[in-house]
C-alpha cells in the first residue's frame, strides 16, 4: 500500500484517474486543499484548507472492483465506525454515499472508475468535515464538522491514520466475502422517513423502505416497491 500527500491538488480522485496504471492496488492520496473536488451529479466540494479531511484510494484488485455495489456504503461504514470511536453517538448513512451526524452531512463520498475496454481500476473519494466550523450550506442541506460535534479540535494525522486503517480492513474483509448488512443497516439514516428523489428523470415523492442486502434501496414510490440503484436517485428530505 502507497500513501501520497498533496498539500495542493485540483482533485485526489482525478489524480488517481490519470495515474492509476502507474500506481499499486490501495494507493492512498491525501491533501491540504484541493481546487476542483468533486462531488455526485457533478456537484462541486467545497472544503477550507488545512481543516479536513480529503482523500481518494484506489482499488484494482478485480475482487474488489466486481463488489462495486458495496464500496460505497461500505466506506460509508468505515467513516461512521471511526466517527463513533472518536465519540459521535449518532451517526447515520443517507443512501448511497452520505454520512450523518445527526441531521446534518458531516461526509460525501464519491465512486468513480477507470477503463479502456473494461473496468480496470475504482477510486474512492471521502471528503469529511473535520475542524471546520462555518459552512455554506445548500437549500436542502445543512453540515457538520467533528469539531461542531464534539467541541475538540481534531488531529487530522491520527484521524487520517484511523480512517485508513478502517477503510483498508473492511475492504480486506470485502475481500474475503464477509457480509456487512446488519452493520449497514442498523446506520440507515432514510429509513422510514418521506423524501422526494429523482427518478427516470422526474422528481417523485417516495418512502424509504431501507438498503437491501445488495445495497441498494428500497422504495415506496406511487404504490410500488422499488428497488434503486445509486445512479438513479436524487434525494432532498
Amino acid at each position: 500500500m502507497k500513501k501520497l500527500f498533496f498539500e495542493t491538488i485540483d482533485s485526489t480522485n482525478s489524480y488517481l484517474k490519470d495515474h492509476y496504471k502507474d500506481l499499486e492496488d490501495m494507493t492512498f492520496v491525501s491533501t491540504d486543499y484541493q481546487y476542483k473536488g468533486r462531488g455526485r451529479m457533478g456537484r462541486t466540494w467545497k472544503s477550507e484548507k488545512g481543516k479536513n479531511l480529503t482523500f481518494s484510494f484506489l482499488l484494482k484488485d478485480p475482487s474488489v472492483i466486481k463488489e462495486y455495489r458495496a464500496l460505497s456504503v461500505v466506506s460509508a461504514l468505515s467513516i461512521i465506525e471511526v466517527l463513533k470511536s472518536y465519540g459521535i453517538e449518532d451517526p447515520g448513512l443517507k443512501w448511497p454515499n452520505d454520512v450523518y451526524a445527526g441531521d446534518a452531512k458531516i461526509c460525501g463520498i464519491l465512486l468513480e472508475g477507470a477503463s479502456t475496454e473494461k473496468l480496470e481500476c475504482l477510486i474512492i473519494g471521502i471528503g469529511l468535515n473535520v475542524n471546520e466550523e462555518d459552512f455554506d450550506e445548500g437549500f436542502f442541506q445543512k453540515a457538520t464538522s467533528m469539531k461542531l460535534c464534539t467541541e475538540k479540535e481534531i488531529d487530522l494525522e491520527e484521524l487520517k491514520e484511523a480512517v485508513y486503517q478502517r477503510l483498508s480492513d473492511n475492504i480486506e474483509k470485502l475481500k474475503r466475502g464477509e457480509d456487512f448488512f446488519e452493520e449497514i443497516a442498523a446506520f440507515d439514516y432514510l429509513k422510514g422517513k418521506r423524501a422526494f428523489c429523482r427518478i427516470d428523470g422526474e422528481e417523485k415523492p417516495i418512502e424509504a423502505l431501507g438498503i437491501d442486502r445488495d445495497y441498494s434501496l428500497k422504495v415506496l414510490c406511487e404504490k410500488e416497491i422499488r428497488n434503486l440503484s445509486s445512479s438513479e436517485v436524487t434525494f432532498h428530505i
